[in-house]
């Protein structure tokens, strides 16, 4: 039967383009009102940048005439001479006549606090010697930030002198508060928020702000200034920011906002008439879409239950779908998909990681090829087990078998490692990378303790030990073989010597071979032993061996989850 084309379904129902279209008007509507929003926005909060900076060099200007008129008052000279309660008195008396709220600070020519009109006591000023002394003794205008005890001030310094002769330094500052930020926001809907360690300032309610200091707003934003999009108690604004002060001082940062949702309210209205209008003129495209969404999509969740189960590992989950059209076609196509990967899972069970991993590398068989690499061979043999089978069923001999090899198995993994091949009751494995000595170490180290509680968990087996041999050196890593049948393996002497060390280490033990030893001298506890003779060697091998005790608690430097100790 031939198929239905999914095409003439779509061209049938083809009323869901009138609710596409309306969609992407709305959107498109969406999207322009947004963006000049965001631009007139940009341009504002540009400008009320400029007027801030504007604003305080204006403010700086001011407090420097102010530091300027009180330094040039002949009585301040004399004041000078006189005890620091009269010197603050003559400071405070300035500022009732003359109605100034500014702070005011004398400093003599080294920096050390006369008076000041904001405390009792004579408290220092930060910095004076570098901040405000220096540059007015060179000339140079000093202005920018000054903290005090009592608040952050905006301040400005003027030399005192006469005759020549320079017999103090006075500062003039206003704070840095709510007062300031009202005095320089504009008579726009704009908002301001003042933030140092805390909030210095703010024309919004501070119980409103999401920042509580400057840190805060840097960490949220990214430290970014520009124009960005944040949210305030349910409402977005559009905030830039600019900073007090001078490079090299600790500097508040002015944040200035202007309500995005209500500039966008004109737009919400236009676009929920649109949105009227528009649903009135789908009501029949809705009511056939409807009709092909009820077609469509019952196939289209079942293939996708059926991906998020192949996805799961799960590939006994075949799609029955007749729809008669792609769909159907598709589902067939799955399930052949299924099948090839069903047999695929089944046979990467019976070889190593490293194979699977060659054959995805290469693609093909001429892509097979050998290579010489550096790899740490392990070698993992059970003791006594020969002899154990020989006195069990078969069937319990396999299932034993099964349970130890898992074991070990799951520890390699664990560990980076990647099982080469079950030899009989023996496991050969191989390891790379940096710590390639260290994570075979750490599987037998793990091995020996797991088959330790295997004992526990089956007392009525005989127990189980395995003896371990561990070599590092180059091995030939390829495809070994005909081209009716491949084993990807390592092999060369390395392979060679790790299996005889592996056949000489008794239970508890691993024995290890020069090279995997030397690259690991330093964090393992391990005793050299007398050369082995070893067949197919022309000359004994060195050997170091470890013993691991099961009764043991610490474990040497670099090796995790095992017990070692000097035997």
């Amino acid at each position: 039967m031939k198929s239905q084309s999914l095409r003439r379904k779509i061209l049938i129902y083809s009323s869901t383009l009138l609710v596409t279209l309306i969609v992407t008007m709305l959107v498109y509507v969406n999207f322009q009102a947004g963006w000049f929003v965001d631009e007139r926005m940009r341009d504002n909060l540009r400008q009320g940048i400029q007027r801030i900076t504007k604003a305080e060099r204006d403010q700086l200007a001011g407090l420097q005439l102010t530091a300027q008129l009180v330094a040039s008052f002949p009585d301040l000279k004399a004041l000078l001479t006189t005890d620091l309660g009269t010197i603050r008195d003559y400071l405070l008396d300035y500022q009732q006549r003359n109605r100034r709220s500014e702070l005011l600070v004398v400093l003599d020519p080294s920096g050390r606090m006369i008076a000041r009109t904001d405390t009792l006591d004579p408290l220092p000023v930060k910095d004076s010697v570098d901040k405000w002394v220096r540059p007015t003794l060179a000339g140079q205008s000093a202005a920018g930030v000054l903290t005090t005890e009592s608040g952050i001030y905006l301040a400005a310094a003027a030399p005192a002198a006469a005759g020549g002769t320079l017999f103090g330094i006075v500062l003039a500052g206003t704070r840095i508060d709510a007062a300031l930020a009202r005095n320089w926001l504009d008579a726009s809907d704009s908002q301001m928020v003042i933030l140092g360690d805390r909030i210095l300032g703010s024309t919004l309610t501070e119980n409103m702000l999401p920042w509580r200091s400057k840190n805060e707003w840097e960490s949220a934003m990214g430290g970014r200034t520009e124009y960005r999009i944040v949210g305030i108690d349910g409402e977005s604004y559009g905030a830039a920011a600019t900073q007090l002060g001078q490079e090299g001082e600790v500097r508040p940062l002015v944040v200035v906002f202007q309500s995005r949702t209500r500039a966008m309210a004109p737009y919400r209205r236009i676009q929920l008439g649109l949105l009227v209008l528009g649903m009135l003129a789908a009501g029949a495209g809705i009511s056939a879409s409807a009709v092909l969404a009820r077609k469509v999509t019952a196939p289209v969740v079942k293939l996708l239950e059926g991906t998020q189960q192949v996805a799961a590992g799960n590939f006994d989950c075949a799609m029955d779908i007749a729809t008669g059209d792609e769909f159907g076609d598709l589902a067939e196509s799955f399930n052949l998909m299924l099948r090839g990967l069903r047999e695929r899972a089944n046979i990467a069970k019976f070889v190593s990681q490293s194979t699977v991993e060659m054959i995805q590398a290469g693609g093909h068989e001429k892509g097979l090829k050998s290579q010489r690499v550096v790899r740490t061979i392990f070698f993992s043999d059970l003791r006594g087990f020969t002899a154990l089978s020989e006195r069990l069923d078969p069937e319990e001999v396999v299932t034993m078998l099964n349970r130890v090899l898992g074991l070990q198995a799951e520890t390699i993994k664990r560990f980076q490692g990647d099982i080469d091949k079950y030899v009989g009751d023996s496991v050969v494995a191989l390891f790379q990378g940096e710590d390639m000595v260290l994570n075979a170490i750490r599987s037998a180290v793990e091995i020996h303790k797991s088959l330790e509680v295997y004992n526990g968990d089956h007392p009525g087996e005989p127990p189980l030990h395995a003896g371990i041999g561990i070599v590092t050196g180059d091995v030939v890593l390829g495809p070994v073989g005909n081209a009716d049948r491949l084993d990807y393996t390592a092999i060369g002497s390395n392979v060679n010597l790790c299996s005889r060390l592996c056949s000489a280490a008794g239970p508890w033990e691993i024995l290890l071979s020069e090279t995997a030893y030397q690259r690991v001298s330093g964090l393992v506890a391990a005793r050299p032993m007398e050369p082995l003779k070893v067949k197919g060697f022309s000359e004994p091998v060195s050997m170091y061996k470890m013993v691991i005790g099961p009764k043991q608690a610490e474990l040497p430097i670099g090796i995790n989850g095992g017990s070692l100790r000097r035997d």
